[in-house]
């Protein structure tokens, strides 16, 4: 007769693969942010282009804000085909003017964002298209389009950097307390599952006294097993709130787990030990009747 107690039940597969794919992406969401802080410290030291009369570049001061007198958010500037312009050969990196501000900021995104170690598995994205992605069109076609670094530009791009790293901070909480969760459920749902292996063995040999303690014991067990489903189902939902998720976005969980076997780990594992559970239970009851 298999018992529960090693997850024979098919209990512990969900939450063990779940934290393994949990592992990864905290990995990789630390990697993201140190790629954007090193990313910003770079930005720091590339100076920005004023347009001087006739239409030329000239070289401004650096640093984030732009130039001193000038304070706040401001717009990007407008989109222009920059002259000569072409993509590097192979590398879906477009070219910039040479000596150009644009062209330092593209070095700098490449050698840190674009390197994380699993930038390829996960992304696979040009630097046109990562831009786009992290900060939006308008700031991609400034940062790519553009014949100079502009102050304006710099100060859009250090915005979107900062709200870059603040995303990867409030997602590393978020993977702190979905750690937590696991971590607390997949002990909570150990015990139910030590339990139901007691009752099982005492089965055979129960009169119908204990099988009844036995059978009540089952029920506080199944409601145990709606108590931790319950609470995950909070998790999740602060999940939701914490991470600002738009209406069109996947849950936490379907990010993190859609590759593995129970995108909904947690209420996988609780459905198994409460098909578990029901199992014992019908045991006990066919054995009372016949004791009975």
């Amino acid at each position: 007769m298999s018992t529960a107690t090693d997850g024979s039940d098919g209990s512990r597969a969900p939450v063990d693969d779940a934290r393994e794919a949990l592992r990864v992406e905290r990995r990789r969401t630390v990697d993201e942010r140190e790629a954007f802080r090193a990313f910003r410290g770079r930005l720091e030291a590339i100076p920005t282009e004023s347009t001087a009369p006739g239409g030329s570049s000239a070289p401004g001061r650096g640093g984030p804000g732009g130039p001193p007198g000038i304070s706040g958010a401001g717009g990007v500037s407008g989109p222009t085909a920059a002259p000569g312009a072409t993509a590097d050969a192979g590398s879906g990196v477009p070219a910039a003017p040479p000596g150009s501000g644009l062209v330092a900021v593209r070095d700098a995104y490449v050698e840190t964002v674009m390197s994380v170690p699993h930038y390829e598995d996960e992304y696979d994205d040009t630097y046109e298209r990562s831009v786009a992605a992290e900060f939006g069109p308008e700031l991609a076609c400034a940062l790519t389009r553009n014949t100079a670094y502009h102050p304006d530009c710099e100060r859009a791009l250090f915005d979107a950097v900062d709200a870059a790293i603040a995303e990867r901070e409030r997602l590393e909480e978020r993977l702190a307390t979905e750690a937590e969760s696991l971590d607390r459920a997949g002990s909570r749902l150990a015990a139910v599952r030590r339990e139901i292996a007691s009752l099982d063995a005492a089965v055979p040999e129960g009169d119908f006294g204990a099988l009844d303690a036995c059978r009540a014991r089952a029920g506080v067990l199944l409601d145990d097993c709606d108590r931790i489903a319950a609470r995950r189902q909070r998790v999740i939902a602060a999940h939701e709130r914490e991470l600002r998720l738009d209406e069109d976005a996947v849950d936490l969980p379907t990010y993190l787990y859609g590759s593995t076997g129970a995108t909904y780990p947690v209420l996988a594992a609780v459905g198994s030990v409460g098909d578990r559970l029901d199992g014992v239970t019908r045991r006990i009851e066919r054995a009372m009747a016949r004791v009975g």
